[in-house]
């Protein structure tokens, strides 16, 4: 039932999220039917096209926003609706509320990772193009290690801070303070720290410089460390929402 109602609370957003990155997906693949290859680089592979405008491109940007975003609601929102005492009502703590709605924004995150999955290989197909399914995996879990991340950061944001608006702002502003972060002098040298370099490769030495397919062994310490990251995070979530005044 917990389930049930963390579905309800998110579907509207996990759906939005779903149409928005199949469409871009859809329509990139099927715009290189007429635009590819660049005019002004006639010898670019179809594979590094592809790289730049979905792993490294917009659909990118959106899967990392609607994960973090995912993450948002609970009793927070809640109480501003005025419904919150009759979830705290409920025969259940809130630690039994909490993890329903984590775990069901994790899956819903998994289940945008696999879009770019199934929508490339399958419209490039359809286009006369060629994009390999087990790369196209291996960006898929790249991106959905990396999600725990933007999920975990929502699923804090929601409840260390009060009001929707504030919470989503963080939430918002979490990648692109990231961002910031590992472009400066003294981590710009280790991009395998950056969960936004491990999505795509980006100057990592398992993304071939010349195809952009990972044709490398995946910095699987990285992704472990970013699972352990997003652990610390819920963990702190759960703290504060077992104290927190609703």
């Amino acid at each position: 039932m917990l389930y049930y109602k963390a579905w309800l609370e998110s579907r509207v957003r996990f759906l939005a999220a779903g149409a928005l990155l199949s469409l871009y997906c859809l329509t990139f693949v099927q715009r290189a039917h007429l635009d590819f290859p660049p005019v002004l680089e006639p010898m670019l592979p179809y594979t590094a096209h592809v790289w730049r405008g979905i792993y490294n491109g917009f659909d990118a940007v959106v899967f990392v926003v609607m994960s973090g975003v995912l993450g948002l609601g609970g009793l927070e929102r809640e109480r501003e609706s005025g419904s919150s005492a009759f979830t705290l009502a409920l025969p259940v703590s809130r630690l039994q509320l909490l993890w329903p709605r984590v775990a069901v924004a994790m899956l819903e995150m998994a289940v945008l990772t696999a879009i770019p999955l199934v929508v490339v290989p399958w419209a490039s197909a359809s286009i006369g193009r060629e994009y390999p399914v087990v790369h196209a995996m291996r960006f898929a879990t790249l991106f959905a290690i990396t999600g725990t991340l933007w999920v975990a950061a929502g699923v804090l944001a929601s409840i260390a801070l009060s009001g929707t608006y504030a919470s989503l702002a963080a939430t918002l502003l979490a990648p692109a303070i990231c961002a910031a972060a590992f472009s400066s002098t003294a981590l710009r040298a280790r991009p395998v720290l950056s969960p936004l370099n491990v999505m795509n490769g980006s100057r990592l030495p398992f993304l071939n410089p010349v195809t952009a397919l990972a044709e490398g062994s995946l910095p699987w310490a990285a992704l472990l460390s970013f699972v352990v990251a997003s652990v610390v995070l819920l963990g702190i979530a759960s703290v504060l929402a077992c104290r927190r005044d609703f």
